[in-house]
């Protein structure tokens, strides 16, 4: 059962890190449709183009701290997670609780259907990686 979490987190950690460049190196997309969601605008309506520059910038500032994330919970799971090592499993039942977790209740929030689906794919790896073998880390050892 450990394998498989592992497997399948790992599947998580690619997607993670997918979405991450996704939002590095197409901010304008995420952007868009979380603006278009908030304001029903797009980034071509936003009349100062220091106001839309920002916003993209802010949203790659964004997807580079998702990145070393992703980067950094691979390690987690290299070296902890699959030798079934319980601070592991906290620590993506911590991290990923937080970034999936506020991403999707905010993309339910905005009604932003782009990033709502991203999300919803990622918290289902998540948590399916994470509380299939929740029973091996979390037993007590004799």
């Amino acid at each position: 059962m450990l394998k498989t979490a592992t497997i399948i987190l790992v599947i998580a950690m690619l997607f993670s890190g997918a979405y991450s460049l996704l939002i590095v190196f197409a901010p304008q997309r995420i952007a868009e449709s979380t603006l278009e969601a908030r304001t029903g605008k797009v980034l071509a309506d936003v009349q100062d183009p220091g106001v839309a520059g920002t916003i993209v910038v802010q949203t790659r500032h964004m997807g580079v701290f998702a990145l070393c994330i992703s980067i950094a919970m691979f390690f987690v799971l290299l070296t902890g997670f699959r030798k079934g090592e319980k601070w592991a499993w906290w620590a993506f039942l911590l991290v990923g609780g937080i970034a999936w977790g506020y991403g999707l209740i905010m993309q339910i929030i905005e009604k932003d259907m782009f990033n709502l689906i991203l999300h919803s794919i990622g918290m289902v790896l998540f948590l399916f990686g994470l509380l299939l073998p929740a029973k091996i880390f979390l037993a007590k050892k004799a």
